[in-house]
């Protein structure tokens, strides 16, 4: 008679995060035939459960409808071209000390780990913040907060 191997390995539980984002595309008035995006995060820190949720074409659509209309902005360089984007909580909170930290000192490296090579939002709650899902760990990644020293 066989046995079966009934042990399961269980799988470390990580607590990832996604965030929604709302891209508008700019042209470079320096460089001619460039262009940029400015970043508003709508949703911070969002569960991973409910990725499948926000990336539904449909509920893109609502978003970028809602934004589009509620934005206002002057810029003549604004092309008209928007869209929303989820960006992974690796990426969103990709800080200097990530990307240049093989170059930097010691000192260097604790104060720039706290200062986010891209800016999505993360330090401010902007006007199209719908909700954060952890505003602890929004605060533990980064300098400032609304304009309040944090570390």
């Amino acid at each position: 008679m066989t046995q079966k191997n009934t042990q399961t390995i269980s799988k470390p539980k990580i607590n990832k995060t996604f965030n929604v984002c709302y891209l508008r595309e700019y042209m470079d008035p320096d460089h001619q035939g460039d262009f940029f995006y400015a970043y508003e995060t709508i949703y911070r820190n969002v569960p991973y459960k409910y990725k499948d949720k926000f990336n539904d074409k449909k509920m893109k659509m609502k978003i970028l409808k809602h934004c589009d209309w509620n934005y206002k902005d002057m810029a003549s360089n604004f092309t008209r071209i928007s869209k929303v984007e989820l960006i992974d909580e690796d990426q969103y909170y990709t800080s200097y000390a990530d990307v240049f930290g093989d170059t930097m000192t010691k000192d260097e490296l604790k104060r720039e780990k706290l200062h986010m090579f891209n800016d999505y939002g993360q330090s401010y709650d902007r006007q199209s913040l719908r909700k954060d899902f952890n505003p602890t760990m929004t605060k533990s990644k980064v300098y400032s907060y609304n304009g309040r020293k944090l570390h």
